[in-house]
This record gives structure tokens, sequence and C-alpha cells, in this order.
């Protein structure tokens, strides 16, 4: 059958032009925001319900729109932020398209309130599907508001599409929180279902913006970075070493005040810490770089997240080392400072404190760098011992000549003493045994905590004083529909405020530490799982090795016993659920061959 080309009616081709700009309610609320921003504002209020999807208001205090202009600010790439075809060449707003108010107004419905500073009263346009009902007289603050209602009335396939509440306000908060970083001088509140969940002060000051949005946990500790080179600036704040996260969400970029998704800054920062940090480990970030619009390419998608640099490496290693130079200030080294290692350096009774330490620890930090090489040489030494269990966990090969059967008891061993803080030593009548403390007690909990989740009702402990787990406010609003999980491990859940949890009981098998390495752990990963996908509750107690006993960690006699003990009842006792050794066995033989005895 021949088909016949024809131009799709306006309503169907607005609404396909549509689907590029509007994705969900974050998509509104990003193109709102950046235009307030655009616009001058000192001041924007974002307001949503039901995650945006009933209701979104952005309201400024920016230079306005006339009433003359109100039906073409809707009209499709209708703009006033670029003119000429060079000016694509070089773009310095965060809108330029022309396409967002179009999009948003052809799939909801739409009020726009704006006033100039020039005329006395201002003026309001409605639109549904696209379509203007008039344009009338208004009594309006300078500045703008939109109103956005119902989003997707009318494509009901794409609303059925959208997630439930709790995750589409939480992308909401996590880009406007961003947003609130990046422009300290603009005062921004946001409030969700009529409570107001942060307003930030407008006085420019980023790190009290930080503390605001993401809390003292987040806050706390970061570094300062602020260095320009020629063209390249690099402004805001970074952790040190000894503060990492397990995954990359909290690393936050923007060039030339626009929030983008960038593998070369990200590739910039993980080559900056290569040395600094353990595999599975991302410093936190809040990186603001600033270049000549003529080196980016910032017109590739819709969303205008994605950027494509002229020079990467060039780039790239303006990042590299100002991330670096950064690392090596006074308090970055104040924040590696811990107070056993004061302790070590304060001698003959000396006041212990930063100030009188700092130049001995310069010397100490500037040979960071061998001594990480050294740790992952002796980590890639230490996997070259890693225990292989047969099928049915019943032995496992320690090395050519010995093997250790699961009939073998830990709790039998002689305890004879530590080694760097980090591994116990044991003996029996044939070999000596390195027990790694960490690693150990990490298969102990896993085993605990997954026999505690597989039970059909699981014991629970109350503690006395309460553990107060605080977030930031797009994690807690994306864990909402996650919190089952805990419950069915055995912790007593409340809601602690705009921000935080409050558990009242946790797993009979966890001290109080534990149990808050596991909470801290769980909430990172049900942010990654924010997208009604179900948490890996197995990846998660695999992974809570931060509630562990530490390297370095002291452990007297009873808890040693204790852990050896525990060893015993765990159905694998030879590796951590990593798959690290939990321990080594040495044998009179091979200690013998050692010293060339045999």
């Amino acid at each position: 059958m021949d088909r016949i080309i024809k131009a799709l009616p306006k309503n169907i081709a607005d609404k396909i032009a549509a689907g590029e700009v509007v994705e969900r309610p974050l998509s509104i609320v990003k193109e709102l925001l950046e235009n307030s921003v655009d616009a001058g504002a000192t001041s924007v209020t974002i307001e949503i319900e039901k995650g945006g999807k009933e209701y979104i208001r952005v309201t400024d205090n920016g230079c306005g729109i006339e009433r003359l202009q109100l039906e073409l600010a809707f009209k499709r790439y209708a703009t006033s932020k670029i003119a000429t075809e060079d000016d694509l060449n070089s773009i310095e707003t965060l809108g330029f398209r022309g396409e967002a108010l179009a999009s948003i107004a052809s799939v909801s419905k739409v009020k726009l309130i704006s006033k100039t500073r020039s005329n006395p009263v201002g003026a309001s346009i409605e639109l549904s599907e696209g379509e203007s009902l008039g344009v009338n007289d208004s009594a309006s603050e300078d500045g703008t508001t939109i109103i956005v209602k119902d989003l997707f009335f009318n494509i009901p396939a794409r609303k059925k599409f959208l997630k439930p509440d709790n995750v589409e306000s939480s992308l909401i908060i996590d880009f406007v929180s961003k947003m609130a970083i990046a422009y300290p001088d603009i005062a921004i509140r946001l409030i969700s279902n009529k409570s107001v969940l942060f307003a930030t002060n407008g006085k420019g000051d980023l790190l009290a913006n930080i503390y605001t949005v993401f809390g003292p946990h987040i806050s706390e500790g970061l570094v300062p970075v602020d260095i320009t080179d020629g063209e390249n600036s690099l402004k805001g704040y970074i952790s040190s070493p000894t503060q990492s996260k397990n995954n990359k969400k909290w690393q936050i970029f923007f060039v030339n005040g626009r929030l983008v998704k960038s593998k070369v800054l990200e590739d910039a920062v993980s080559k900056a810490y290569h040395d600094k940090l353990f595999e599975g480990h991302y410093p936190i970030c809040f990186l603001f770089l600033e270049t000549n619009p003529k080196a980016l390419d910032v017109n590739i998608h819709p969303h205008k997240t994605e950027i494509r640099f002229y020079d990467d490496e060039e780039t790239k290693d303006f990042m590299v080392k100002s991330i670096r130079s950064a690392l090596l200030n006074p308090d970055a080294l104040k924040a590696n400072i811990s107070e056993k290692k004061l302790e070590k350096l304060s001698s003959n009774k000396q006041e212990a404190t930063i100030e009188n330490v700092i130049e001995s620890i310069v010397e100490e930090e500037v040979k960071i760098d061998d001594y990480f090489k050294s740790l992952r040489k002796d980590s890639e030494i230490q996997e070259k011992f890693e225990l292989e269990s047969s099928n049915n966990n019943s032995e496992v090969i320690t090395n050519e000549n010995h093997k250790i059967t699961r009939e073998f008891c830990f709790s039998k061993l002689s305890y004879i003493g530590e080694c760097f803080e980090t591994y116990l030593l044991c003996k029996d009548e044939d070999a000596l045994y390195i027990i790694d403390q960490h690693a150990a007690h990490e298969r102990v909990m896993f085993e605990k905590l997954w026999a505690d989740y597989n039970k059909e009702a699981n014991d629970a402990q109350t503690i006395i004083t309460p553990i107060v787990i605080t977030l930031s406010l797009s994690s807690k609003e994306a864990a909402l529909d996650k919190l089952g999980e805990l419950k069915a491990i055995g912790f007593e859940i409340e809601d602690f405020g705009p921000d935080s949890f409050v558990f009242k009981a946790i797993p009979s098998c966890m001290d109080i530490q534990e149990a808050e390495g596991f909470l801290n752990e769980f909430f990172e990963s049900a942010v990654e799982a924010s997208f009604g996908t179900k948490i890996n509750i197995d990846k998660i107690i695999s992974r809570s090795c931060k509630a562990a006993v530490k390297a370095h960690d002291r452990l007297d006699k009873s808890e040693i016993n204790r852990l050896l003990s525990d060893l015993d009842k765990c159905e694998n006792p030879f590796s951590c659920p990593h798959g690290r050794p939990t321990f080594l066995k040495l044998s009179n033989y091979d200690i013998e061959r050692m010293f060339k005895r045999k």
C-alpha cells in the first residue's frame, strides 16, 4: 500500500516535540528554575505537590516578561537568549532552545503571571494543550510565577509511566538541592506538599548552603578548591581521602553554571584521587568549572546535561592539577589528622594540637603516594592467597601441602598476639594462623544478618538511645518505599523530621555500631534503587563491612575469643562476603621452608 506523506497537525507535532523536553515533572522544574536564573532572579521559590505530577509552581523576582510578549513566549523556538547562528558557538545562558514553555504548555495546564520593573501592573496568560486562553491584567510583584497542573492529562499513556510520588519528588529535590549549591547568591526555597524542605539565604556562602541542603554529615571536613589558570577556573569543595563514599552520587559538577554529567570530569577526579582511595571508594566533590563558552558544546541533547569539551585532555589535566593542589593545602591536612596521629606526633607531653603538628604532618603526607602504592601491592599479594572453597564447603585449600577441613575449630586455637593492630596470631600444635580481624568479623556479621533476614519472625532488641540517621532530602524521599526491607530484618523505624529517621530497635545480632554502619550502607543503596527496583539485600549485607571491626581496632581477649567462637558457627568461615580470605595458615613445614631449613 502506498503511504502518503503529510504534515502532522500542530497538536500532534507539539506533543511529539514535547516528549524530548518534558520527560517527567523534574523536566519542568529544571526548565523553569533555569529560566529564573537566566532572568537574573535573586529569590526563587519552587513548590510541588504529589511529586509534581499534579502541581508545580515556580516564583522568582527576575526581570519578568512584557505583556505583549506573553503569547510569543509560548511559541516554539521563541527565545530572548540567542539571536544569530554565531550565538550557538558561545552560549552563556542555561536556556537557549526556545522549546521549554511550548513543550510544557502542550502537555499540561499552565498559568503564567509576570511583571517587569518598568510596568505598574502585571499580566497573566493561561494555556491548555498549548493553546492560549487569553491575556489579562493581573496584580503581581516584579518577576514571574508559573503554575503547571495536571501533567500529561492529555497523554494518558505517558502519565501511567510516571513513577510513584516519592520517586518523582526525590528527583526534583535532588536537582533543586544541587542548584541551590551552585547559586549561593540566589535565595532558593523548596516546598513539597505544603512543607518547606529547605531555604537558602542567598548570601553567597557556598559551604553554608551545602550544610543547609545536605547536612553536617556531608559538609564537615570538606576541603576548599579555588584555582584559576588562564581561561579556566575551578572552585568548590572536595573531601579529604579519609572521607569517601561507595558510589559517585556525591560527585556534583557544574560547568559555566550548568549541572552536567561528564565522563571527562569524573575521570579527572578519579585520576586525582587514584593513589589516595581504594577501589570502590569515591570522593565527595562539589566542583564548579568556568571556562570559555567557545571551548565546549552544550547543544547536544534537549536535556542540556550533556556537554562536549573541544579539548578533553586539557580540561582533565587542569582539573587533576587543581584537585591535587587543593589536597595538599593545610585544610586538607587537618582533615586527615586523626586523634591517634596527634598522640603519636606529640611527644614529651607536648600539647597535641592541630597547629603544633601540621608541620610534621606535611612530611608524612607527601609520602602518601608511596604509602598507597604499598597498600595496593599488599592487597595484590593477599589476593594471591585467596582461599578456594569446594562446592559443598567441606574443605578449603590453603596451600599445596595442607588442607583445612570444615570440622576445624577456630575456638580451639591458642591466641599468641596481634600484628599491625590488624591480624590476630593464633597457633595449634602444627601451624601458625594469621587471622584478618576485619574479614573474619565481616563473615560473622553477614551470616547472622542473612539468617535473620530469612527468618519468618525476626528477633529485635530495643535500644536505650535511639539511632538517628540523617540523609539528604532527596535520599530520604527515595527511600520511603524501601523501609519494608529494614523492618523485615528487625529494625523499628519512625519518621523523624524532613531529613531523618529514628530507629528504636535493631536486629538482635547487631550492636549499635554495626547497626549504624548497616543503615548507612542501606540508604546509600536505596537511593541507587530509587526507580522502584527491589533492593538486593544480600549485596547490602555483604557490603556492610563498614560495621565490622576495622584494621587498627584493638580487641580485648574476650572479643577475640568471641570472634573465634563465632567463626566456628559460620557456614563458610574461610572467606569474607567479598571473597577475601579470613585467615592464612602457615604450617611448621612452610615456615621451615621459608628459612631454607627444608
